[in-house]
């Protein structure tokens, strides 16, 4: 059985690490889209993939669908890493903004989203 984080879990999230982690002064906890906090979960949940093809979703998912006034990828990043813990994996990549950057603009595919959260490489984003 796998544990998924409820969507109060993750607008949790989005408050602490906007508290631990300013980059910019006008960093403000605001849900501005609702229902794509929502479709990342449902989306995770229903991906026929295994816990890695689930947090990839779950990543994109939150990324793109911009659920916060602030702090989306940090959020998004947390979020996928929190999961995988929850569910027993160890996580074996660190925060790259170029490559949450990268997924915001769908340079990435599913699948080279899930081999970099298991630690492989990933090719350089270029615009």
């Amino acid at each position: 059985m796998i544990d998924y984080p409820t969507e109060e879990d993750i607008k949790e999230l989005n408050k602490e690490i906007l508290r631990a982690i300013k980059v910019r002064k006008a960093d403000t906890h605001r849900v501005i889209r609702r229902g794509a906090i929502e479709q990342a979960l449902k989306a995770a949940i229903d991906d026929p993939g295994d816990l890695y093809d689930k947090a990839a979703m779950l990543l994109i998912m939150l990324v793109q669908g911009h659920p916060f006034d602030s702090g989306n990828r940090r959020t998004a990043f947390a979020a996928s890493m929190a999961f995988l813990r929850l569910n027993g994996e160890k996580a074996r990549v660190i925060h790259d903004a170029k490559v949450l950057q990268g997924i915001r603009e769908a340079f990435y595919t599913k699948d080279e989203v899930k081999q970099w959260l298991k630690g492989h490489e990933i090719r350089a984003f270029r615009r």
